[in-house]
């Protein structure tokens, strides 16, 4: 008989713990039966049948899972339940992972600080008084409040990234092409991107690994001839004092341990601009996704997304056009760096978590955005620079070297810790 109650133990353990942070608004939704039947499978096979065999998996409710809300934070949805799984989800299952919550999440994934959604606000585990970032907060709050070790959330702009960069914890947007955005309730077709949350890279390459079963060819060169660029941008750009400090110590460390890091300007990409550009085909794309909330006058969103969405319908048909050729321009400007360097490395966001009686920066999005437009895998490492301040380091791959990001990233993460 096999007495391995492992998964069984990591389900109990949540809902224990789970009591402690129903004021924080992280998980909305959850099933203690459901899951410990799963635990209850998973404990009793003899051989794992991958290495998330029994794992606790969140997920945004902007992405379909069976009986789960179906909702984008939206109150219009609100009762709404998904009748089956995400292609994502559904791998997740037949390799064993437990999927036990659903994460708060802004309003249709726009929002900065996870505050929109009629869930009300999510609560920073570390402080309280600091924002988690969004709009994927509820999923790297899920990570660092330690309910789970796996959480799946989107990114468009750096709703991955920024809230892992806010909670100390690791985020990572993949590729486009290495998931499938078309079964979520989209903000943004063009940018939409699921992407994962961890408390370590080797989690993060384990989930990855699972939902993403092609094969791409990457450069798996040696650590010490990798070469990274730091664009000089973000020195003259609006970025606070300590995430400069800290990002120049995590540099230093860095090499020190045999990276090649050179400083180089990239002319062609102004991020407060390029990010404005973004926003735009964000919000264009948005009021045609959710055409028929903005349309009925009596739905029920918010002002500010209904607002942002109007403005997104306004925009003419050849601004957008100019604006997608202006994108592209910079993807390819993009691409040639990466004849020369195997990655970027820049800090995550211009400044550390913010208080949530503040209004959220407008540039939080700057240095994350490039990835979105480029389409670059991308991940957060967290460290600290001293004291109890988190700081995060942001490191880009060329597209499609989701992989070869991976394996450098877990070496970052070594030195960085």
């Amino acid at each position: 008989m096999n007495t391995n109650t492992k998964s069984v133990s990591k389900v109990n353990a949540f809902f224990n713990k789970l009591k402690k942070y129903n004021s924080h608004n992280i998980i909305i939704h959850s099933n203690q039966e459901n899951s410990l039947r799963d635990a209850i499978l998973s404990d009793g096979r003899s051989n794992k049948v991958s290495k998330i065999d029994g794992e606790l998996i969140t997920v945004k409710p902007n992405i379909k899972v069976e009986n789960f809300p179906y909702t984008g934070g939206i109150k219009h949805f609100e009762g709404s339940v998904s009748k089956n799984d995400d292609p994502i989800i559904k791998r997740i299952k037949e390799n064993g992972g437990i999927v036990i919550g659903s994460t708060n999440m802004d309003e249709a994934a726009f929002g900065g600080d996870t505050s929109t959604s009629f869930y009300g606000r999510c609560i920073n585990p570390n402080n309280k008084e600091l924002s988690v970032g969004g709009s994927s907060g509820g999923s790297a709050a899920a990570i660092a409040s330690g309910l789970v070790n796996f959480s799946i959330g989107t990114d468009t702009m750096g709703s991955i990234r920024i809230p892992a960069s806010y909670c100390g914890i690791v985020g990572f947007k993949p590729s486009s092409s290495m998931t499938n955005n078309k079964d979520l309730i989209l903000l943004s077709d063009t940018y939409d991107t699921i992407g994962f949350h961890s408390n370590n890279v080797s989690n993060i390459n384990n989930l990855y690994k699972i939902i993403n079963s092609s094969i791409h060819n990457c450069d798996y060169k040696p650590i010490n001839n990798i070469k990274c660029l730091v664009p000089n941008q973000i020195f003259n750009n609006d970025i606070n004092k300590d995430v400069i400090e800290g990002f120049k110590e995590a540099l230093l460390k860095i090499g020190k341990n045999g990276i090649n890091i050179e400083y180089n300007d990239m002319h062609f990409w102004e991020p407060n601009f390029h990010r404005k550009l973004l926003l735009k085909i964000v919000e264009n794309e948005g009021a045609k996704n959710l055409k028929e909330l903005l349309e009925n006058k009596a739905s029920y969103i918010t002002e500010h997304l209904r607002n942002n969405l109007f403005f997104g319908k306004s925009i003419d048909k050849q601004e957008i056009k100019n604006i997608r050729l202006e994108l592209e321009i910079l993807k390819n400007q993009i691409k040639i760096i990466y004849k020369e360097f195997d990655l970027i490395l820049m800090p995550t966001t211009p400044q550390n978590s913010f208080n949530i009686k503040d209004k959220p920066p407008e540039n939080q999005a700057n240095l994350t955005s490039l990835a979105n437009i480029a389409d670059l895998p991308a991940i957060s490492l967290p460290y600290k620079n001293g004291g109890k301040t988190f700081h995060s380091l942001q490191i880009l791959a060329a597209q499609h070297n989701d992989e070869f990001l991976l394996k450098t990233s877990s070496f970052f993460e070594k030195i960085l810790q």
